[in-house]
């Protein structure tokens, strides 16, 4: 893993991770259910307050309280009841990369596979990992073709996708037939 110095996008915002979704409100109190997509639940916490979006300005602060089922109930600073709990349902909790710690070596940030050039085993140009996506059954790598064409989906495993190389900017994928058949 390589670090990578620049995190800003065109416009000079600092590139953010999300760190999770809030699922609705539980109870009458104005406590949330979070859903955390990293390793360390912790984070949403400890990183102090939270953008609530990958661009803007709005922040807010999370205690996480204990786990119940997939999600974590929360107290926000400032909710306090469940009308203003229910509004904040859907809402992404962003943290700006570069005060997350750097990936040891083998490891990467999801985030960090956006803008990577796809390749075959032989380092034939497929095509270039616009995002990374995930509707609730794993990680989808969306690719933009290299020939043009229709972005694609690929499931993010260890079969489709057998190396990464930040360092180089590189990933290396094994396309399954039924997305080698609809290439240009």
């Amino acid at each position: 893993m390589s670090s990578t110095t620049s995190f800003q996008d065109n416009d000079q915002t600092p590139k953010r991770v999300c760190l999770g979704k809030i699922n609705g409100a539980h109870g009458v109190k104005g406590l949330v259910k979070v859903f955390c997509f990293g390793e360390d639940p912790k984070a949403l916490e400890q990183y102090g307050p939270l953008y609530t979006s990958d661009t803007g300005s709005d922040q807010i602060s999370i205690k996480l309280k204990n786990i119940v089922g997939k999600n974590w109930l929360a107290e926000i600073d400032g909710i306090d009841d469940k009308t203003k709990a229910d509004a904040l349902n859907g809402t992404e909790l962003w943290l700006e990369r570069n005060k997350l710690p750097e990936p040891e070596d083998g490891e990467f940030y999801i985030e960090d596979l956006a803008g990577l050039k796809a390749e075959d085993k032989e380092g034939n140009k497929i095509g270039t990992v616009t995002s990374v996506q995930n509707f609730g059954a794993g990680d989808l790598l969306e690719i933009k073709p290299q020939e043009g064409g229709e972005s694609f989906f690929l499931i993010f495993t260890k079969e489709n996708v057998t190396d990464v190389n930040i360092e180089a900017g590189t990933i290396t994928v094994n396309l399954p037939p039924e997305i080698k058949e609809e290439m240009p």
